[in-house]
């Protein structure tokens, strides 16, 4: 079975216990934020059950990779299906979250967006 990985704010969610049956496979606390990195099986189910204990009151997003082939990125009510190689086709997903919900421009960078990348992720300091 194909593993995927996600990154998710534990503040974005009203019910953490949706994590209980997601391994997390690492954390990095940022500022005020608990990030979890999550190993994801099954895409469609995860992605119902977390979109659905997002809160609705705070502008949150969470996403999923693998080896550079997939980056889904996650809002409360919608789902963009991106090409991690190709950065032109994160632009609705990034007006989305940047003029619909108000997130910082420099926070939709969807990072990290391959596994690869979680290693220094871990390591940068906000």
């Amino acid at each position: 079975m194909k593993k995927y990985h996600a990154v998710i704010i534990e503040q974005s969610l009203n019910d953490k216990s949706v994590l209980a049956d997601i391994k997390i496979i690492n954390k990095k606390k940022s500022d005020d934020w608990d990030l979890d990195i999550l190993e994801i099986n099954n895409i469609e189910k995860a992605i119902k059950i977390i979109q659905s204990a997002m809160v609705s009151n705070e502008p949150y997003y969470w996403h999923i990779y693998d080896d550079n082939n997939t980056l889904i990125v996650v809002f409360k009510n919608m789902v963009f299906n991106l090409d991690p190689k190709d950065m032109s086709t994160w632009n609705e997903a990034q007006e989305y979250g940047s003029k619909l919900l108000n997130i910082p421009a420099d926070q939709l960078d969807f990072y990290p967006k391959e596994f690869s990348d979680e290693p220094a992720w871990l390591l940068e300091k906000d």
